[in-house]
């Protein structure tokens, strides 16, 4: 996705989040805390989406949803730095990813599906983080999709960034998981690509060849 959305001024929060919370609520060592130190500036919850600010019912498990604003210390931030912060707070959440740049400041949204778990309703379950391009945050922002309720809303939020579109009948969860098996094949046709181009022996660089082939039509089956 490269644009932003024009969020309600009723569901407006701006409150910083300081990490200790996040840390009290996720735990981790101090790898993450090192991510964090170099890579994260400060957080803030910018928007809290939920019925009364939104005028959208809650439906599929979905009562809220919440814009964090995250400013960065460089140009980038570990996808585990966001992985953490969703494991800290039970919502969905859609992040601006803040970076400063030459010629301004630039925005990037980045956001992965998370629902409840089905075997303990108190945890969630959290996927693969999407990104949409990097943008000047001074971009006009255009209206949220339209919905008829917050869990429609979420769908609309994740799609907008989803690299991939629905198939017919696809419910957002199944996309979801798809684009999950989508990354995941992606990743191993990578690896294959590079071993078969470092690969000296012939004949077994023919077999790597038939093991691309064949992961390369598996990808192609979960994204056409």
């Amino acid at each position: 996705m490269s644009t932003l959305f024009d969020w309600p001024g009723a569901a407006r929060v701006e409150s910083r989040i300081p990490r200790d919370r996040l840390f009290r609520a996720a735990g981790g060592g101090k790898a993450i805390r090192a991510h964090y130190e170099d890579q994260v500036d400060r957080i803030d919850w910018a928007y809290k989406l939920f019925e009364r600010s939104v005028n959208l019912p809650a439906s599929g498990g979905v009562d809220e949803i919440e814009i964090f604003r995250v400013t960065l210390r460089g140009d980038r931030i570990d996808d585990r730095v966001l992985a953490h912060i969703d494991k800290a707070i039970p919502h969905p959440i859609l992040f601006e990813l803040i970076r400063h740049a030459p010629d301004g400041d630039e925005v990037q949204v980045a956001a992965a599906y998370k629902r409840r778990s089905e075997a303990d309703r108190t945890q969630t379950v959290t996927m693969e983080s999407w990104r949409g391009a990097w943008i000047p945050v001074d971009r006009a922002p255009v209206p949220l999709p339209q919905a008829a309720s917050l869990e429609g809303l979420y769908a609309g939020l994740l799609r907008s960034l989803w690299p991939y579109a629905p198939r017919g009948g696809e419910s957002l969860r199944a996309q979801a998981e798809r684009l999950s098996r989508i990354a995941t094949q992606g990743k191993a046709v990578e690896r294959l690509q590079v071993k078969l181009r470092r690969e000296g022996d012939f004949a077994r660089k023919t077999e790597i060849n038939r093991e691309l082939r064949m992961a390369e039509a598996a990808l192609k089956e979960l994204t056409d």
